[in-house]
């Protein structure tokens, strides 16, 4: 498409350039004339003043001496300068001495224009002073040439002007030039090349390939042009294809991998593909006049019309039903309503996904939020949900329920010992268990590790009620809990421990009731295990007691505040034959606290370990200054307590090898105490580090024989030397008492697998003597000593030391 010149772009941007420049040239030299008017009207009045001023003494001479000639030698001077046409001087009596004229400057058209706007004072009368005049002064007249003058400034503004025209002149063209060069050019090639593109389907060469905006324009317009010349491609190849739109509808249907139904407002199947007739399991030819509501578990042939007729036809429905397919077989499905017009009649196509893959994914993820993973019991969540549910409802119709809290006693050694394994093995074992003796509408959850919680949402009318049905729940657990749990060859014999909290109570939510139930628990474990209890609110500060002592735990190691104290073990001549170490806390704030009251917590919080290493540590490094000091003949070993969890880490044979080797103790001075519930948990893994320790000469002592579930089995087959007779069937010990006979059996039985015993708690003389008679020699409790510091115990050794050497 062709343009006229001067409607093109470049013509008109320098046209516009040309006017601008015109108009800010004549600005601009019109201030300048006017500047330079202003100087030349300095200029010329100062160069006057000049001229006058350095011809004035010769004129006054002149004048003062009456010489013509050189009156005339000085007007004649004078109008020797261009400015200059006329000079006169006269002298003071007014006189004409000398005057000389040459004729003005032609008047031009420039000297007319400069003579309009450079106006100067052409007549100019510079009077003489003569000393010895008494009249008149002398005059120097000068008359201007105006035309001169005014001439030469207009022609240098003329030229000024003309210059400054004639580079905007200039410099438009350029401008023109460039822009037409630069911009119209390819503005035209542009115009062009598109022109092209209405016949053309070739894109590729670019008519302006500059890095500039244009040519950024031209690559956007390429791309863009590509763009539609794709998609009209593919618009024409669809077309092309939809021209045998039944075939491809008709195949689109039958190869869909959803089911599809073309079905009338009332439900009747027109059509189905064949994922449709799969899924139901119907053959082609019965499925068409079928109501879809027929294979509908969810809905009714009312409820599916109401449904269809609620259709829009501008947003289609999607619901959720279940089909009854093959074999009536439920089938979960999510289906797409939409709404047809074909002939003036309404259709609804049906598209139907199965989503049972999305079904068992969503009951994965209800599961592992609300279930535990490994026992399948309800989780924390869940239990919390259900326990707030009851306290809402027993609120409201005043009945009572109950919250069991359950703790296995000693799990951990279990877990530590055997594995993790076994102790999922057995924790599943107890889930069963529980699942089993529960009631049905009770609620069993476990919590994490070994912590498993029961609600009894209705237990009773009464709080008396509900107390001894959920008393009843705890003792059948406790009953179950009796029986071993076999677990991969493995006969584990574990007791529980249960706090019991009613509610509603005092208006406590669910995680209050929780924390009573869990009071309690401890309350259990602290009296025994192997019980229930009932939350007790003076339960609360004993529970806060508990914690202050297992932070205080963590701090006691770092500060030293565990002590070692020893209590001597007698023979029958009352020379001491051994010690045991016993620990002791000197609280910062409580004094001296007993093992009693903070063993049992460090065994629940793991802490044990730590402090059963420095109790072994410091046992030995007291022994071997003990050794280095002097120990009587008589005194043969130091006893020293080993947790089940210290016993049972891996490398507690290499620690105690590692420190008997450091402090350079002999095997036989060391006995280690273990108790019997240990042995039957563990019984091939304490049997294994029991005959390696026994190979340096280490001892063992099961402490507190008769308490737990005392066994042959690792009498016979276990290394061990010792049995320790637990206190409670010392106290009171009388040979009338039925006390008597356990002793009795228990020191007939060390006798036969001979083994020494030792007799903890004697603190009367009849005891002592009962216990000589029934076959016990060597003693430990306050008939002798209390358990004392290590510097006392050695000063009784001293005074035995003495007694020898006498």
């Amino acid at each position: 498409m062709a343009f006229r010149f001067r409607n093109r772009i470049a013509f008109k941007h320098a046209r516009t350039i040309l006017l601008i420049s015109l108009l800010l040239g004549l600005i601009s030299s019109s201030w300048q004339i006017y500047f330079d008017l202003q100087l030349e009207q300095q200029s010329l009045q100062a160069k006057v003043e000049r001229i006058i001023a350095l011809h004035r003494d010769s004129a006054t001479r002149a004048v003062y001496n009456l010489d013509s000639g050189q009156a005339k030698a000085v007007t004649a001077t004078l109008i020797s300068d261009p400015m200059i046409y006329r000079a006169s001087l006269t002298d003071d009596f007014g006189d004409l001495l000398s005057e000389n004229t040459r004729v003005p400057s032609e008047q031009t058209t420039l000297a007319t224009i400069g003579g309009y706007f450079f106006r100067v004072e052409s007549h100019i009368n510079t009077p003489l002073s003569i000393a010895t005049s008494k009249g008149l002064s002398a005059q120097l007249l000068i008359d201007l040439d105006t035309t001169f003058i005014a001439a030469n400034f207009a022609h240098r503004a003329a030229t000024g002007l003309g210059v400054g025209l004639i580079h905007g002149i200039i410099l438009a063209c350029i401008f023109l030039l460039l822009v037409y060069r630069y911009l119209s050019q390819p503005v035209l090639n542009i115009a062009n090349w598109v022109n092209q593109l209405r016949h053309s389907s070739d894109c590729t060469t670019l008519p302006y390939t500059e890095p500039d905006e244009i040519g950024d324009l031209v690559s956007s317009f390429a791309n863009l042009w590509h763009e539609k010349k794709q998609m009209t491609d593919q618009l024409n190849g669809t077309i092309q294809n939809l021209s045998k739109s039944e075939y491809f509808s008709r195949s689109l249907m039958e190869n869909a991998g959803d089911a599809m139904f073309l079905c009338l407002p009332d439900t009747t199947i027109i059509q189905a593909n064949n994922q449709a007739i799969e899924t139901l399991g119907a053959t082609r030819d019965n499925l068409p006049g079928r109501k879809l509501a027929d294979f509908s578990q969810n809905y009714s042939l009312e409820q599916l019309q109401d449904l269809f007729a609620n259709i829009d036809e501008k947003q289609a429905r999607t619901f959720e039903d279940v089909q009854l397919g093959t074999n009536r077989q439920p089938l979960p499905i999510e289906a797409r309503g939409i709404k047809l017009t074909l002939q003036d009649t309404n259709y609804i196509l049906i598209l139907a996904r199965d989503i049972s893959v999305r079904k068992q994914a969503e009951q994965q993820i209800f599961e592992l939020a609300f279930f535990d993973t490994l026992t399948g019991l309800a989780n924390r969540r869940l239990f919390l949900d259900r326990l707030t549910s009851s306290l809402e409802l027993h609120h409201a119709n005043q009945n009572y329920g109950a919250v069991l809290y359950l703790d296995l006693d000693r799990f951990k050694t279990i877990n530590d010992s055997l594995g993790h394994g076994i102790g999922d093995m057995l924790l599943c074992e107890l889930s069963q268990r529980l699942t089993e003796l529960l009631p049905a509408e009770s609620t069993c959850a476990r919590f994490g590790g070994d912590e498993f919680v029961v609600l009894l949402p209705e237990a009773g009318d009464s709080r008396e009620y509900c107390a001894e049905a959920a008393a009843n729940i705890a003792l059948q657990i406790l009953d179950q809990m009796t029986i071993p749990f076999e677990i991969d060859n493995h006969l584990l014999y574990c007791t529980t421990s249960v706090g019991i909290a009613v509610f509603p109570d005092n208006k406590n939510g669910a995680l209050d009731i929780l924390r009573h139930a869990d009071t309690a628990l401890y309350r259990a474990k602290a009296l025994g295990r192997n019980d229930f209890q009932f939350y007790d609110p003076e339960m609360q500060s004993s529970a806060q007691e508990r914690l202050e002592i297992e932070k205080g735990l963590h701090q006691a190691l770092e500060n030293n505040e565990f002590e070692l104290w020893f209590q001597p073990q007698v023979g029958p001549d009352k020379r001491m034959i051994g010690a045991e170490a016993l620990l002791r806390w000197r609280h910062p704030d409580k004094g001296i606290i007993f093992p009693g009251d903070f063993v049992s917590i460090a065994e629940d919080s793991g802490q044990i370990i730590e402090i059963g290493n420095w109790v072994l540590a410091q046992g030995l490094q007291q022994l071997s200054s003990w050794l280095e000091q002097g120990l009587p003949e008589s005194f043969r070993r130091l006893a020293i307590n080993i947790s089940p969890l210290q016993f049972m880490q891996v490398d507690f044979v290499d620690r105690v090898f590692r420190l008997m080797n450091e402090i350079k103790i002999p095997g036989h001075m060391l006995e280690l105490e273990i108790t019997e519930n240990m042995l039957l948990n563990n019984f091939e893994i304490a049997s294994n580090k029991m005959k390696l320790l026994k190979q340096r000469g280490i001892s063992f002592a099961i402490d507190d024989f008769g308490t737990g579930y005392s066994s042959l089995k690792y009498l016979r087959n276990l290394p061990l030397d010792i049995l320790k007779i637990d206190r409670s069937f010392v106290t009171h010990l009388s040979p009338s008492s039925e006390e008597a006979a356990i002793v009795q059996v228990i020191i007939a039985t060390a006798d036969r697998l001979d083994l020494v015993v030792i007799a903890e708690g004697v603190e009367t003389p009849e005891e002592r003597d009962t216990l000589l008679e029934l076959g016990c020699y060597v003693f430990q409790g306050y008939l002798y000593s209390k358990p004392v510091p290590a510097t006392e115990l050695y000063k009784m050794l001293q005074q035995e030391i003495t007694v020898a050497e006498l």
